[in-house]
């Protein structure tokens, strides 16, 4: 394998590293897609759900293909406390019929197939190696330009351009020099179960028809007073439950994942939707929190960065953000190619591409969330409490006049903070949370 050459190099068979591939290799450059799994998707865990109108970009009408689980049709943020929960969502079943809205699917599954598509436009596939470091060439008396990959064996791989679509871990991108060290108030650790439940149970339990899905979002309770979130996503015979929180506040209270988890799929309400279910799977893995504030320098001369590697995750959404700036990527090498000019200069194009993205605008909106939770780590558990005893209190038929119970109600919600604070929690948690 040493001394190859290619257009382009990929590191990573994520969704950005694929999406990167893809169009790479539908626009006649050679490519080579590195991944340090077994099969693209044996290394990555995520929420559990793929977006239909960013994905169809890569692959047109992609559902009557990939292998997805269910198209989401019912979407909730449950808002919990020990035994409650106030429940904010939609379901629509428009979204059950082509050309549908979202998906579960199953990264293993979904992954290899994508990565697939790339191979079938002509990219090379390579697993089970790992890229050890980037090596250079000079440019003129100063500058230099990345020229190919260094392989943990010790070959040497050239291109012209090498895009990295590494994950979170960046260890690539640090060593460019262009991103500082992630350390774990940089991270949130999530943890995942898939249990297996029989299709019609499912169904049953979540009111839905044959072959719909639902995905139901969690604050307060699940992160046990840090700041964090669960989820539950059906999959067609099958249910992913996960579990996420800030790496720094599982360090400093010192959570244990694996025990929160048990403590989620304890609580009443999940207990009932996941009764009888048998677990198939643990999975546990990092991703970055996000933020404007986070985004590393996504350009250099012979080098591209995409996907978690470039920190693209806002609120919810991150695989598809990670097919978009990945797609990206491989149009900035496609125009490089085509002028021959794979300089920093020349592919300040991909960072012009994302920074005039409609994500970019949400990123931008959004980025003093991080610095709000820094400041205020109880926020979610106290916003759910807040719903919840608020909640209790309303529906709750007693004996007193509506003014009385309402000025009971505010009362309360004074005292355990102040208003302003409440509705700041409110307004911070729609922009962290990004449910929709």
């Amino acid at each position: 394998m040493g001394n190859d050459r290619y257009d382009a190099i990929v590191v990573g068979a994520g969704p950005a590293g694929s999406a990167a591939a893809l169009t790479m290799a539908q626009n006649n450059m050679s490519v080579l897609l590195v991944e340090r799994g077994e099969y693209a998707g044996a290394k990555n865990v995520f929420g559990g759900a793929v977006y239909r109108q960013p994905t169809e970009l890569l692959v047109p009408a992609f559902w009557e293909e990939a292998p997805l689980e269910r198209p989401i049709v019912s979407d909730e943020l449950w808002l919990m406390d020990t035994d409650s929960a106030v429940k904010i969502g939609f379901t629509g079943l428009k979204f059950a019929k082509p050309p549908y809205n979202k998906f579960t699917v199953i990264r293993a599954k979904f992954d290899r197939w994508f990565a697939n598509k790339a191979v079938q436009a002509g990219a090379r596939l390579i697993t089970n190696t790992l890229v050890k470091d980037l090596f250079y060439e000079k440019t003129g008396i100063m500058g230099s330009k990345a020229s190919g990959v260094v392989l943990e064996s010790g070959d040497r791989i050239y291109s012209d351009i090498v895009i990295l679509a590494e994950g979170v871990s960046g260890n690539l991108v640090e060593k460019a020099g262009l991103r500082e060290k992630v350390t774990p108030d940089d991270l949130t650790l999530y943890v995942k179960e898939t249990l297996e439940l029989p299709s019609e149970k499912i169904e049953e339990r979540f009111n839905l028809e044959k072959n719909e899905g639902a995905s139901i979002g969690m604050v307060g309770y699940p992160a046990s007073g840090a700041i964090g979130k669960g989820a539950i996503f059906t999959n067609k015979d099958s249910i992913s439950i996960l579990v996420g929180v800030y790496l720094n506040q599982i360090i400093d209270k010192g959570l244990n994942p694996y025990l929160l988890m048990e403590r989620l799929k304890q609580h009443p309400l999940v207990k009932r939707l996941i009764e009888g279910a048998k677990t198939v799977e643990f999975q546990a893995h990092t991703i970055p929190k996000g933020g404007y504030e986070q985004i590393p320098q996504l350009s250099a001369s012979g080098i591209l960065v995409t996907g978690d590697a470039a920190i693209m995750i806002s609120g919810r959404r991150g695989t598809d953000l990670a097919m978009l700036t990945g797609r990206f990527a491989g149009e900035t090498a496609a125009q490089a190619k085509a002028a021959q000019n794979f300089s920093e200069e020349m592919l300040t194009t991909y960072d012009k591409k994302v920074k005039t993205s409609f994500f970019m605008k949400d990123m931008k909106a959004s980025k003093g969330a991080k610095k709000y939770y820094e400041q205020h780590p109880d926020a979610d558990f106290l916003l759910s409490k807040a719903a919840n005893d608020t909640a209790y209190e309303y529906f709750t038929v007693d004996l007193l006049p509506f003014s009385m119970k309402f000025d009971k109600i505010i009362g309360e919600l004074k005292n355990m903070q102040p208003l302003p604070k409440t509705i700041s929690d409110i307004y911070h948690g729609y922009l962290h949370w990004g449910v929709f």
